[in-house]
């Protein structure tokens, strides 16, 4: 039976080339045949669309939407638009254009695969060329069925082959045979014949696929177990939690050429990009808005050009360009500890009191190499800087590298605090700064992710590139989840090796957070006996915004638990208000969207089954 995915056989293609930096190198192609897949020429420019399809997903804010808004690590923020409020209210319908883009660019993505993998021996390359194709089929199949469940494994020429003709005509495959027909095996043939170390920069690997095979196994098995199905394979959850568990040790025992930075910050700072924890990333370049698929300013006019520029950093970052005493003290840079404000998405209270404890940071290092909660004077940078030095709270000067604007850690000294009528800060009777204590964070003024931050080459504040999208790669993984899905499946029941229980996998990653200084501390307040609520704890703060939680929390059957309600101060009040969500089982899953039933001549019945139940 014949399966419509919109135009899937004209993605547009990007051929690949060597260059002495190793990284992708993309110059425009036209069209993809079945014949040009049977080239070296074609297996390369068929890769390097589907590396470019990552950008659509990976970077942009559509995603970070749905995968970290309406959870425990976010709301929507003052600056939100309909799409951030529906989300957070779990009122997302089939015509949400984040869940379309998802939907329409992966397709393409694997009938590209799809073409590689049948066509591609033809043309005599390595096998390990073609199972870079096995790679990504696989991670969209297993992308697609975490996000909708059932998904369509014929595009219209059967099974897993590549469609030149479209059909209007589809229906879903079971999300067990997707896992066993395709999400499995092409993992495990990546895993098999693609070499450890990447053959160009930001390329997949062995790493990869082997992380990838651990976490489809793990999901896989808590999806039979939460939902009483049968594996076709024959195999029982338990099985399922013991492969997920032996594949990642394959990994932490074996890891090179990568391996755990020495500590968190630098996983995340920007001028150490593809260090040696990032298996796999969205690349993106400063060296070409044509190669970038991207424009210079990611706002207005030209926003509609810019749908795979890499945002995330504008999402939840605050509004620091607030005024003190109508004096503004901050300009926008691209830099990672400011960026530009769009304020779409904010952390929830319970972030700053749950997932970060306020007595763990001390030692704990991920809370700080996170967020910004120091923001400082950057006036005298101007251009147009006319010499004065402007003055903060009661009257004492800021001058560039003061601080502005300050996130205590605790509300301890709140009896000293002084609080504006209108709500927009607080401030102490001897600071020069504003300051909002973890109870008084609105939807407009947070602690800003900075983790994403951009790093542009023009520093000035208020310069030319200060509203260009970011040019950094998105991580998708990275070598500290390995363990932690290791430690996920010796919870759910795995044997372990000795060493290499449960605790021992978390406290590799604990004791990396708490260095340089405070490792053994660390380890020790680990509790004796970790469960599967620790463990989803550790996974957002060494994870934090990384477009991971509502899929930890829907797979681990805890979305309804964790992300029901929050607490939040509106805009203009300190007033701490805990909102609920009301999540229902229904929201597990995404609908499917809109424009694919445009696309379908299905019957009206059969697209009413079509859709997710409830939707």
């Amino acid at each position: 039976m014949k399966n419509i995915l919109f135009s899937i056989f004209v993605a547009a293609g990007l051929f690949l080339i060597p260059a002495c930096s190793d990284i992708l190198d993309e110059q425009p192609r036209s069209l993809m045949t079945p014949e040009f897949f049977s080239t070296e020429q074609g297996i390369e420019s068929g890769l390097t669309s589907v590396y470019s399809q990552l950008r659509w997903i990976y970077g942009p804010v559509g995603m970070m939407y749905l995968a970290v808004g309406g959870t425990d690590e976010a709301t929507y923020g003052d600056n939100r638009d309909g799409y951030a409020l529906d989300l957070d209210v779990y009122n997302i319908t089939s015509g949400n254009s984040g869940l379309r883009f998802l939907w329409e660019n992966t397709f393409p993505a694997i009938n590209t695969c799809n073409g590689i993998i049948e066509k591609g021996t033809e043309a005599g390359v390595e096998a390990s060329l073609i199972a870079e194709a096995n790679f990504f089929r696989a991670f969209n199949y297993f992308l697609l069925v975490t996000t909708f469940g059932d998904v369509p494994l014929d595009l219209g020429s059967g099974e897993l082959k590549f469609n030149t003709t479209p059909s209007r005509y589809s229906t879903r495959d079971r999300v067990e045979d997707v896992y066993t027909k395709s999400i499995l095996p092409d993992l495990q043939t990546a895993a098999d014949e693609l070499p450890a170390a990447p053959r160009i920069t930001s390329a997949t690997n062995k790493i990869a696929a082997q992380h990838f095979l651990a976490k489809a196994y793990l999901t896989y098995g808590w999806w039979l177990e939460s939902n009483s199905k049968t594996d076709p394979d024959g195999r029982t959850p338990a099985q399922y939690y013991q492969l997920a568990y032996d594949v990642a040790m394959e990994i932490i025992q074996n890891p090179e050429p990568f391996g755990l930075q020495p500590t968190f910050r630098d996983v995340n700072v920007a001028t150490n990009d593809y260090n040696s924890e990032i298996l796999l990333c969205a690349d993106h370049t400063a060296s070409s808005y044509l190669y970038d698929e991207s424009t210079a300013n990611s706002w207005g006019a030209n926003a509609s050009n810019n749908l795979k520029s890499n945002r995330s950093s504008f999402a939840m970052n605050m509004d620091f360009e607030l005024s003190v005493n109508g004096n503004k003290f901050i300009y926008r840079q691209a830099v990672q500890d400011v960026g530009r404000p769009w304020r779409l998405l904010t952390p929830t209270h319970e972030v700053f009191t749950n997932t970060f404890p306020v007595a763990d940071r001390a030692i704990d290092t991920r809370f700080d190499g996170t967020f910004v909660t120091v923001y400082r004077a950057n006036y005298q940078g101007r251009t147009n800087y006319d010499g004065t030095v402007l003055k903060g709270m009661n009257d004492i000067d800021i001058v560039n590298g003061d601080t502005v604007f300050y996130f205590p850690p605790t509300d301890a000294d709140t009896a000293i605090l002084q609080k504006e009528a209108a709500g927009k800060f607080g401030y102490y009777a001897d600071k020069a700064y504003g300051v909002w204590t973890p109870s008084m964070i609105t939807r407009h003024n947070y602690p800003s992710v900075w983790k994403f931050g951009p790093n542009r080459t023009d520093k000035t504040p208020d310069g030319p590139v200060k509203n260009d999208a970011s040019t950094r790669p998105f991580p998708i993984a990275k070598l500290s989840e390995t363990y932690l899905i290791a430690a996920e499946a010796a919870v759910k029941g795995a044997t372990t090796q000795a060493n290499y229980t449960a605790r021992d996998l978390v406290n590799i990653i604990r004791e990396r957070a708490g260095m340089p200084d405070h490792g053994a501390e660390m380890v020790a307040a680990t509790p004796a006996t970790i469960d599967i609520d620790y463990i989803l704890m550790e996974r957002s703060r060494e994870l934090y915004a990384e477009n991971l939680r509502w899929y930890d929390l829907t797979r681990t059957g805890k979305l309804e638990e964790y992300a029901g309600s929050y607490t939040m101060c509106e805009t203009n009040t300190f007033n701490a208000v805990t909102r609920t969500r009301p999540i229902e089982p229904k929201h597990y899953l995404r609908p499917i969207p809109a424009s694919q039933f445009d696309n379908m001549d299905n019957t009206d019945a059969e697209k009413e089954a079509y859709q997710n139940p409830g939707y």
